[in-house]
């Protein structure tokens, strides 16, 4: 028999339950999945699948329709308005919490009120670091939703920089947040020169090639890219960018920022990729730049250097601390710098190949098995 004792702080309340020896049932809310996962929503499906993978615990999976982990349980979530979503997460949500020792929510969500242990993650918090980025209403959603996350007694985060933020913007204690780094899409890999050769003709793109993975939004700064090959232009390299990713607010302006610069027929917008055009593309660029601002973690660069691809990455705060000493860090806001780095590369195939091989060594580092272990951890210390 479980027994239970209760507490509250801070508005949230939760009912402790007694140690069980049967294997530890874990609900992962995955609510948040989008149709095209990206980013977060990588981190939500991988950690799913490799939670599943264990036979050490029983997984319920909270997911919209379409959506299946093999080996888990699965509980659909309203394919709704985030605020419709919030309010079942918060009602509705919380009566499926009676079968399980541990609530984890993958993409901040937290119930206020829960009969057992809570564990959050929190990607990143842009919506306080870079607030232009975001409408009013964004903002405020955003906001609401990170607060629930101070609900849990834990908070996984994917790098220190978050962590530093979360004391920062939340003010959530330090001792309960753990640092879980996030890996490499399982299975993501160098493309064979034919992948690569069919992958770039059904996307129209020529080699030599730069690469920019991600939303088209401010804080990205794919400008930045787009300045550096105009600049790569008029030192004589013929090279391409390819920008793939979400659309975003600044689809248009990156448009008319290229015909301004004179290298919109070298800038190809190839829109979200799908995983299996995914390695082609990244194995053949030159190289990925990613001149974002700020990152909670970065899949793209570790993604890139999984391929076998140098990185060309800015020196924001997470990614100094994921990539160590495997990418090109250059300032922010410096096509320029871009530029040169873009151009050794593109001069210099030995020093390609070097850092291409520093860049597989370093991601071999990362795996989804890895971090579904150490978040295991994270509910063993709040199950016993």
């Amino acid at each position: 028999m479980r027994k239970y004792s209760r507490y509250s702080l801070g508005g949230c309340s939760r009912t402790l339950a007694g140690v069980s020896s049967a294997p530890l049932r874990v609900f992962l809310n995955a609510s948040a999945l989008p149709a095209r996962p990206a980013g977060a929503g990588v981190y939500t499906l991988e950690l799913a699948r490799a939670l599943a993978a264990r036979d050490d615990l029983a997984l319920t999976v909270a997911a919209p329709a379409g959506y299946a982990i093999s080996g888990a349980s699965m509980v659909r979530s309203p394919e709704a308005h985030p605020a419709l979503r919030s309010a079942w997460e918060q009602v509705r949500m919380p009566r499926h919490l009676a079968a399980a020792d541990v609530y984890h929510g993958a993409h901040f969500a937290t119930p206020m009120h829960s009969r057992v242990p809570r564990v959050a993650t929190v990607h990143d918090l842009t919506f306080y670091r870079l607030p232009r980025r975001y409408s009013r209403g964004h903002r405020w959603y955003y906001r609401a939703l990170a607060r629930t996350a101070t609900c849990a007694e834990r908070l996984i985060v994917p790098s220190r920089a978050v962590a530093a933020d979360a004391v920062r913007f939340l003010g959530y204690p330090p001792d309960r947040i753990r640092v879980v780094a996030e890996a490499p899409r399982a299975g993501l890999a160098a493309a064979s020169p034919k992948e690569v050769t069919t992958t770039l003709a059904e996307l129209g793109i020529a080699q030599p090639y730069l690469l920019c993975v991600g939303t088209v939004e401010p804080g990205k700064r794919a400008v930045d890219a787009v300045r550096a090959l105009a600049l790569l232009r008029e030192r004589g390299q013929a090279v391409q960018l390819v920008l793939a990713g979400h659309t975003g607010p600044l689809s248009g302006p990156l448009r008319q920022e290229a015909g301004r610069l004179g290298v919109a027929d070298r800038v190809a917008f190839a829109g979200y990729v799908g995983d299996e055009q995914l390695a082609a593309l990244y194995t053949g660029a030159t190289a990925l730049v990613f001149p974002s601002l700020y990152e909670g973690f970065g899949l793209p660069p570790l993604e890139a250097m999984a391929c076998g691809t140098p990185v060309i990455s800015t020196r924001a705060q997470a990614m100094r601390e994921v990539l160590a000493d495997a990418a090109f860090f250059v300032p922010l806001r410096d096509p320029g710098a871009i530029a040169d780095a873009a151009e050794s590369l593109l001069r210099q195939p030995s020093l390609r190949a070097d850092w291409a091989a520093r860049g597989l060594e370093h991601a071999a580092q990362f795996s989804w098995a890895k971090a579904a272990e150490e978040t295991l951890a994270v509910y063993r210390e709040l199950t016993g």
